[in-house]
């Protein structure tokens, strides 16, 4: 009766794709975030764009990140003409893990440009990663890109590849 009035079921919709997964160990641009709050994104003095107009609360979203067999530490490209604030790195959801927390120190201009690094720990697989900008009543930073690195290998880790025949 509905087709008769014009109407077509066409089932039921088809589900968002998930996007390919990212490797967390490569620089990622800020601005390829895929959902976010409150910030913008401007033209960056290092090629690009960024994101900026951070304040107290704001997020990023970024799916699918692939850690693989885990990450130890979190650097990000960071300026802030005021006294900066932090970078609360959250797995899958706002409220979720907190794996890490960066802080970001005034670089004297929105353009001046520094890295600001942090440990992480607890984190493996593939995540979507929030980050979440926490800090005073102002504009907080911008960020340009970020990245993870690696846990690192200690001399009581090594494995000997020393074959006997």
């Amino acid at each position: 009766m509905a087709c008769a009035k014009g109407f077509t079921d066409y089932g039921t919709p088809t589900p968002t794709p998930t996007p390919d997964p990212r490797s967390a160990f490569t620089q990622i641009e800020a601005e390829s975030y895929d959902n976010q709050s409150g910030i913008q994104t401007e033209t960056c003095n290092e090629g690009g764009q960024n994101i900026g107009y951070i304040e107290n609360g704001d997020y990023a979203i970024y799916n699918n990140i692939d850690f693989d067999s885990g990450a130890a530490g979190f650097q990000a490209r960071v300026a802030s003409a005021t006294s900066g604030g932090n970078i609360e790195i959250r797995l899958d959801s706002l409220t979720g893990p907190l794996v890490g927390t960066c802080a970001v120190a005034g670089t004297g201009n929105w353009q001046t440009w520094a890295d600001a690094t942090c440990s992480v720990s607890g984190v493996n697989g593939k995540h979507d990663i929030y980050l979440k900008f926490t800090g005073g009543g102002e504009y907080l930073f911008n960020l340009n890109w970020f990245k993870f690195t690696g846990a690192s290998v200690t001399a009581g880790d090594r494995v000997d590849t020393k074959l006997s025949y």
